[in-house]
C-alpha cells in the first residue's frame, strides 16, 4: 500500500500506515525542490539542514548528489569528505532522528531497496553485460579459446570498455558517494560515538536491543544491518567503494557479537537461510573477510577477528539449523576458489593501508572453516565435498573469484583433489596441502588439446 499524499512511503497494509504516521506526516508532501543549479557545496549544506529533522526534498538531494559524482563533478573529493562527516555524526544521534530520516518520502527505498546500486561504472558493465557469465574481464588466451565467433567479438568489444574504464586513477564516483551512503546504513543499524577512524564506526549498540521485540526501532536496525550487509560481502560492490566502506567489518564484528550472545546465530524468521544475522551469508562473509586481509583493508583487524569467532561459531551444536545447510555446490565451489586463492597469497600476517600489522587466523582455525563449508566437517558429507571438487575442476573460470583464465591453477588443485582417496579428506590439513601443491613447478601456457587447468 502506498502512500496517496506523497507517493513515497509504502507499507504491508493500512494498519501499518496508521500506526507509521505520526511519524509520517511531518514530511509527507512531494519534493518541490529543483536541483538544476545545485553544485556538491549546495547539496552538502541542505544535507546537513534536512538530515537533523527530515524532509521531503531528502531522496532528491541524495540521487542528485550521486548524479553530481558520476559526471566528475568539481571538487568531488572534497565533497566526499564533507558528506562522510555529515554521514558520521549520525551515528552519535538518538534513533528518533534516524526514523524521521527513513520516514521522508522514497528514503527507504533509496536507503534499504534496491534503487542505488553503489557500482562504479566498470562494475556496472560486468553486472549488466555478458561479462558476468566470465566473473569479469576475462584473460586474452581465454578470449582466443572462445568457439563462438559472435561471442568472441562482443566480449573482444566489452574487454575494450572495460580496460579503459579501469585505466582511469581516479577515486571511483560510487566511492565518493558510499562515503555518505553506507554510513546513512550504518547510522540506521547503530548507536555509538564516531571515532578516529571510521573503521571502528560499527561498533556501538543495535538500535532497539533485541530485535526479536519488534518495534521501530528494532525493525529499522533489522532492516539497515541487512543492507550494510549485502553491500559488504557483494564483491562488485565492496570494490567499488572500498574504503568508504570502512565501518562494515565493525559492524559485522558488532551484530555477530551480540546474535551469538543473544543466541540468535542463524535464527529465522530473522536471518534468510545461509546467514548468521540478517544480510550476513556464511560463505560470503569468509569470502569477504579473506579478500579485505589480502587487500590490507585499514579494517583488517575486524575482519581477522571474524574469522577467529567462526571456527567455535562453525564447531557449535546447530542441529537441523546449521547456516551451511543446503548452500549449492556452485556456491561452496566458489568459497573453495577464493579460499585458495587467500592461502596462495597470505602471509601470516597483513598490513593495513594505515601501516599496521594484523595477525590472520591460524591455520587450523581457518581449516575448521573449510571443511565446514565444502561438506566435511559439521555434518561430514563426503559426497558434497566430491561435487565441490568437481565443480571447480571443471566449472571454475565461471563460479571463480577471477575472471575467466585466471584460475586454472587453482582448478588444478581440486582436480587433484578428485583423484585422490576420500578416506583422507576429512582430516585433510588443507592449507598444508595447498601450501605444497603451490610449491609444485607451474606451466600456464596451454598444450594442444590440454584443458584450462
Amino acid at each position: 500500500k502506498r502512500c496517496a499524499r506523497c507517493k513515497g512511503a509504502y507499507y504491508i497494509d493500512g494498519d501499518a500506515q496508521k500506526l507509521h504516521w505520526k511519524t509520517h506526516k511531518k514530511n509527507c508532501k512531494p519534493s518541490s525542490l529543483d536541483t538544476s543549479k545545485m553544485d556538491l557545496d549546495h547539496c552538502s549544506k541542505a544535507l546537513k539542514r534536512d538530515l537533523f529533522g527530515g524532509s521531503p526534498d531528502l531522496h532528491v538531494i541524495i540521487k542528485h548528489v550521486r548524479q553530481l559524482f558520476d559526471s566528475g563533478s568539481e571538487n568531488s573529493d572534497m565533497a566526499a569528505f564533507h558528506l562522510h562527516s555529515i554521514g558520521r555524526a549520525l551515528i552519535s544521534h538518538n534513533t528518533s532522528l534516524l526514523l524521521g530520516i527513513v520516514a521522508s518520502p522514497h528514503m527507504s527505498s533509496i536507503l534499504f531497496g534496491d534503487e542505488e546500486d553503489l557500482l562504479s561504472e566498470k562494475h556496472r558493465l560486468v553486472r549488466n553485460t555478458k561479462l558476468a557469465r566470465y566473473n569479469g574481464r576475462p584473460s586474452e588466451e581465454f578470449i582466443e579459446e572462445i568457439e563462438d565467433e559472435a561471442e568472441k567479438k562482443e566480449v573482444t568489444s566489452l574487454v575494450a570498455q572495460y580496460d579503459k574504464l579501469d585505466d582511469s586513477w581516479d577515486q571511483p564516483s560510487s566511492m565518493s558517494f558510499c562515503y555518505l551512503y553506507f554510513n546513512l546504513v550504518v547510522a540506521c543499524t547503530i548507536r555509538g560515538q564516531p571515532s578516529h577512524s571510521s573503521t571502528h564506526d560499527g561498533n556501538g549498540t543495535l538500535r532497539g536491543g533485541n530485535p526479536k521485540v519488534k518495534s521501530p526501532e528494532t525493525l529499522l536496525s533489522t532492516a539497515a544491518l541487512r543492507r550494510a550487509m549485502e553491500l559488504w560481502t557483494d564483491p562488485l560492490v565492496l570494490s567499488s567503494c572500498g574504503d568508504a566502506m570502512a565501518p562494515a567489518a565493525s559492524l559485522a564484528v558488532t551484530a555477530v557479537e551480540y546474535y551469538r550472545d543473544n543466541n540468535l546465530l542463524g535464527e529465522q524468521p530473522l536471518c534468510n537461510a545461509h546467514e548468521l544475522v540478517p544480510g550476513l551469508t556464511i560463505d560470503r562473509l569468509v569470502m569477504t573477510c579473506m579478500k579485505e586481509m589480502l587487500d590490507g583493508a585499514g579494517s583488517s583487524s575486524y575482519s581477522s577477528k571474524l574469522l577467529k569467532s567462526l571456527k567455535d561459531i562453525v564447531g557449535k551444536a546447530w542441529g537441523d539449523n546449521y547456516p551451511w545447510r543446503d548452500l549449492s555446490v556452485e556456491r561452496r565451489a566458489t568459497f573453495a576458489m577464493a579460499f585458495y586463492d587467500y592461502v596462495e597469497n597470505a602471509d601470516g600476517r597483513s598490513s593495513s593501508m594505515f601501516g599496521s600489522s594484523v595477525e590472520l587466523p591460524d591455520d587450523n582455525d581457518m581449516n575448521h572453516i573449510f571443511r565446514t563449508i565444502v561438506g566435511l566437517q559439521n555434518p561430514v558429507d563426503t559426497a558434497i565435498a566430491k561435487s565441490v571438487w568437481k565443480k571447480v575442476a571443471d566449472d571454475g573460470e565461471f563460479v571463480g573469484v577471477h575472471g575467466s583464465g585466471f584460475n586454472r591453477r587453482t582448478r588444478a588443485f581440486f582436480d587433484h583433489l578428485l583423484q585422490s582417496e576420500s578416506d583422507g579428506w576429512e582430516e585433510m590439513d588443507v592449507t598444508k596441502a595447498m601450501k605444497e601443491f603451490q610449491e609444485t613447478p607451474r606451466n600456464n601456457k596451454l598444450r594442444p588439446g590440454e584443458r584450462w587447468y
